[in-house]
């Protein structure tokens, strides 16, 4: 069931800003509200250009991944926004720049988490939003635009999953977690990677014994992936590079999976600091499994990792 503030926000976009936020600005509830608002205005803004994306003109970036046109003129939008509410808040993004300040409010965007998913027209690509306020993450949202679905949770609240309606039926909302009973068998997604083929042949050879019982890797937005972590049904692996994560990569998701009860671990089994990790990392709601899950990694890593660690 929705919540007061979440059906606020979805009709304040649906009616073009008629619903009112509430009047305290600095409160859970008016970050949440400003939050979906955001998500859902990138999300109509992402869906009107599903079709002309790749004619909008695609660059490759130093880290070989793609960027579109569309993607900075929807940071730029949303940065816009944000700044006419609050001047003196930090906006980092993806696209358009911006330093993580060591004391103050920022605010995190990638536009599109996972253009190459969204190039492809698959169904994995999500935008992120992190409100950090000296450099601790007190909000995090995470929006599907293909399966109109948004993830979000604060610091000191649950993580929650809002279905909007795409077809006529209503929207629904409900609070994510560790299902009922945790007797469930051990199902992974693993990020791809072009050095994961031995972890990739681990985890198959796992699979094959019997000792999990699925492997998937589709891909797309690793915040996206740590949304479905939360939602308790896969376990996700992400080998990570070297390059320290930004504000936008994996704070908003990592928050979700803590809210929910789960935790985002790199290979020693400790929490990783999503403002600036580097490495391999686990998440999901089941220790034990995210355990297992980090002892094949490690196994299929080998020397690689001990070489380099």
């Amino acid at each position: 069931m929705l919540t007061t503030i979440e059906r606020a926000a979805i009709d304040g976009h649906r009616q073009s800003g008629n619903a009112v936020p509430p009047a305290q600005k600095d409160t859970d509830e008016a970050a949440i509200y400003l939050g979906i608002r955001l998500l859902m205005e990138a999300g109509q803004l992402v869906r009107e250009s599903r079709a002309t994306a790749a004619k909008a003109g695609v660059t490759i970036k130093e880290d070989g991944s793609p960027a579109t046109n569309i993607e900075e003129q929807i940071e730029s939008r949303l940065r816009k926004w944000i700044l006419s509410l609050d001047s003196e808040v930090v906006v980092v993004g993806e696209e358009t720049g911006g330093t993580l300040p060591a004391n103050g409010t920022a605010i995190a965007i990638d536009p599109i988490d996972g253009t190459r998913a969204f190039l492809a027209e698959t169904e994995t690509y999500s935008t992120t939003l992190a409100l950090i306020r000296d450099r601790k993450t007190i909000l995090g949202l995470v929006s599907n635009p293909a399966t109109g679905e948004i993830a979000y949770a604060t610091a000191t609240g649950d993580s929650r999953l809002i279905r909007l309606a795409l077809f006529g039926e209503p929207d629904e909302a409900y609070t994510l977690g560790a299902p009922a009973s945790q007797e469930s068998p051990l199902l992974v997604n693993v990020h791809p990677s072009r050095n994961a083929h031995n972890v990739v042949n681990a985890l198959y050879g796992a699979w094959e014994r019997g000792d999990i019982a699925m492997v998937r890797s589709p891909g797309g937005s690793p915040a996206w992936a740590l949304v479905e972590a939360a939602r308790g049904h896969f376990v996700y692996a992400n080998l990570w590079s070297s390059r320290a994560a930004e504000a936008f990569d994996l704070a908003a998701g990592n928050l979700i999976v803590q809210r929910a009860g789960g935790a985002v671990n790199d290979l020693d089994g400790k929490p990783i600091d999503a403002l600036r990790h580097s490495g391999p990392f686990v998440a999901g709601l089941d220790a034990g499994k995210v355990a297992r899950l980090a002892e094949l990694l490690r196994a299929g890593m080998g020397s690689k990792r001990s070489s380099s660690s």
